[in-house]
């Protein structure tokens, strides 16, 4: 059997299976050698996280609770999107996501106007530098060319 012959950098399960395999006599031809990987390439793959209906029923309670996707993303290890697929599968009315309010975008128009950048004014709002370049072009601010 050749797995593991044209996969570089072989995955934890397809290792578990080469082993269970040699376990019970099957012969493997894997050449499995560490990967040298450059430091500018993601190394951090997750594997997918398969939830319980528990789980899923837990997710959805805290969701009606207030917990938002992204910290059930990290709680459960899975993706946001996986999270939103479980809500939605369980007919759960998802919370709209107004970021900007019109306390927010009169603070950003402030501190647009004493010069902040839209990227610094997302940071202190914690939104993205689109976002406040958006709602700011909405709110009728005449916009800065960008600096190089």
């Amino acid at each position: 059997m050749r797995l593991a012959d044209s996969l570089s950098n072989p995955s934890a399960p397809l290792l578990r299976l080469i082993k269970t395999l040699e376990r019970h006599g099957e012969t493997v031809c894997a050449q499995v050698e560490p990967v040298v990987v450059h430091p500018a390439v993601a190394t951090d793959i997750k594997e997918n996280r398969k939830l319980s209906p528990d789980e899923v029923a837990e997710l959805v309670a805290a969701y009606q609770q207030g917990s938002t996707v992204s910290a059930l993303s990290e709680r459960y290890g899975a993706h946001w999107q996986t999270v939103d697929r479980h809500l939605a599968r369980a007919g759960v009315a998802k919370r709209s996501q107004v970021k900007m309010t019109p306390e927010r975008t009169a603070k950003a128009k402030k501190l647009y106007a004493k010069g902040w950048s839209a990227r610094r004014i997302g940071q202190e709002l914690h939104v993205c530098a689109s976002t406040v370049n958006k709602t700011l072009k909405r709110a009728g601010v005449k916009m800065r060319p960008p600096v190089a």
